[in-house]
């Protein structure tokens, strides 16, 4: 992108304003030109604009001391709305919501435990048409979340971590049939987005483990999101166990919700919270000093500053988050032992809110591309105002 071209600087201050008022709620011109250092004249043109598109309203007279009293602008929420898909191992949702996130509707059906592309693609491309039709202002687009190797376009599943999926073009398909442009994106690193957008985290640098059926990671720093190549679930950690990946040991043979689900004839991880049985307490003991033990190896690698769990077991009782916190307190390198482990802030709506984060960001508001020029040094475009 050249920065000194007009169109490009006007694009991009339309994307500044666009976001300051999603971030900040109702401003003035004149409060929007003194905080992203703007002229009056470019603001007054780059507002307009976007009253035209009617995705920020006029509000009433700003209350002041002195002076002539200014019009509130305000983002308007309801001017555009985006699809979410988020494809698990166990459920499939879609979420339709607005410019703020807030979920207008909202569809789980079940996933099969080893779905064939082409009749879960099917159900998957008329579910989002079911949801398009509720829908009473523009759509501006659909992501999709799910576990694999997402291509390059974001457009094809490569291949799938849990499935025999391969060169599955799921975002293609559904464009073509919904006429909304798609974007494909790893479950975890939209677990992240949605942190970072709803879950209002200002760390710079934290690692970020989705605990569940599965277990996988990312790592957030800076403006970037490691997590389609990390197999943080598969580290060595026990002498004995067959993994699903067919090796001996991994964490998930120990941790993950599959493990131990199928270690207690089919009880879920929630349902082994509430037992008293002390084989059931040990096995779940041994979980999370397991799940310390693996962060305290994540921490020594990143020197990430915080690390947040996300996902299903994440969000039991707080007696085991506790667990897992303590193990990792007493064994870290004491140089990293007050590094905070802490439960996502979105706790059962981190993983179906990533897609939302995700659709917004692409096709809306374009936050992470300002967050990377900003990253780059590049505070303030060269606008052609100045």
């Amino acid at each position: 992108m050249k920065f000194s071209q007009p169109s490009t600087a006007r694009t991009i201050n339309r994307l500044r304003v666009l976001n300051l008022l999603a971030q900040q709620g109702e401003l003035s011109r004149a409060d929007i030109a003194r905080l992203l250092d703007l002229n009056k004249p470019s603001t007054s043109e780059i507002v307009e604009q976007l009253l035209a598109q009617q995705l920020v309203e006029e509000q009433g007279k700003v209350t002041t001391i002195n002076g002539r009293r200014p019009t509130a602008l305000s983002l308007k929420a309801d001017s555009r709305l985006v699809l979410g898909v988020d494809l698990g191992s166990r459920t499939t949702t879609f979420l339709l919501a607005d410019l703020q996130g807030k979920i207008l509707r909202f569809e789980r059906l079940p996933t099969p435990l080893q779905p064939q592309p082409k009749e879960w693609g099917e159900t998957i491309i008329k579910t989002c048409m079911k949801l398009t039709k509720f829908a009473t202002t523009p759509i501006a687009g659909i992501a999709v979340s799910t576990s694999g190797s997402i291509s390059g376009d974001g457009q094809s599943i490569l291949s799938h971590d849990y499935w025999s999926w391969k060169d599955i073009p799921l975002a293609k398909a559904i464009e073509i049939h919904t006429k909304l442009p798609t974007l494909l994106v790893h479950h975890v690193q939209a677990m992240v987005e949605a942190e970072r957008w709803f879950g209002d985290e200002k760390t710079t640098n934290f690692f970020y483990v989705n605990w569940g059926e599965h277990i996988a990671c990312a790592y957030y720093n800076g403006n970037t999101i490691t997590a389609e190549k990390s197999r943080f679930g598969h580290l060595p950690i026990a002498p004995t166990g067959l993994c699903r990946c067919g090796g001996i040991g991994c964490l998930e043979t120990v941790a993950a919700g599959w493990a131990l689900s199928e270690k207690y004839q089919g009880l879920t991880v929630k349902q082994l919270a509430q037992s008293t049985d002390k084989d059931v307490q040990q096995s779940l003991q041994d979980a999370c000093n397991a799940m310390g033990m693996s962060l305290i190896a994540a921490s020594a690698v990143t020197g990430a500053q915080k690390i947040i769990l996300g996902g299903g077991i994440a969000n039991i009782d707080d007696k085991y988050l506790e667990m897992v916190s303590s193990f990792y307190r007493e064994h870290a390198h004491h140089e990293l032992a007050s590094i905070p482990v802490c439960r996502s802030a979105l706790k059962e709506q981190s993983s179906v809110l990533g897609c939302v984060a995700v659709a917004l960001d692409r096709w809306v508001f374009q936050r992470r591309m300002l967050e990377t020029m900003q990253g780059l040094g590049q505070e303030k475009p060269l606008l052609e105002t100045e």
